[in-house]
């Protein structure tokens, strides 16, 4: 019914990622600000309350850990040079992954089977799964497709 290909690439990566991004960033700055409180206080005050302060390195840690995880995958995924093509039916989405030319993997995904469905100014986000969505680029379709997609995907909101 409507066919529509986007590329896989660091763009599409990064606005999937964005509210993680954020949280990562967020959570590095409060972490280093409470690490540079201990420093500041430590060298003027010896209390062992203080202490409590470097409780501060795990948020800036786990956020450092992430953020680096984040940009190893989304580089990772561009270097792929993966190309999603979709096909839109009545009542499901058929998913054929191309790489380097070549066909690796498909997938139908039953409309009623989607577990939610996100759109932002570019892209609209189909999620399989919690963790796990295709990336449609809207300037890749046509308005009237777009509208198409919007239709079907909306027919089996939860």
């Amino acid at each position: 019914m409507v066919n529509v290909k986007t590329e896989i690439d660091k763009t599409a990566q990064k606005a999937l990622s964005k509210n993680v991004i954020i949280f990562c960033i967020a959570s590095i700055v409060v972490g280093s600000v409470g690490l540079l409180t201990f420093i500041v206080l430590y060298a003027f005050f010896e209390n062992t309350y203080l202490d409590l302060l470097l409780l501060f390195s795990i948020p800036f840690a786990l956020g450092l850990v992430y953020l680096i995880m984040i940009n190893k995958n989304i580089k990772n995924m561009t270097e792929s040079k993966i190309t999603n093509e979709y096909n839109f039916n009545e009542d499901s989405l058929n998913v054929t992954c191309v790489k380097n030319g070549k066909i690796f993997g498909t997938q139908k995904v039953y409309y009623k089977d989607i577990y939610k469905v996100k759109e932002v100014k570019d892209y609209i986000f189909i999620y399989i799964n919690a963790t796990s969505a295709y990336i449609i680029k809207k300037s890749n379709a046509t308005d009237e497709k777009i509208a198409i997609i919007k239709r079907l995907l909306k027919l089996y909101e939860k």
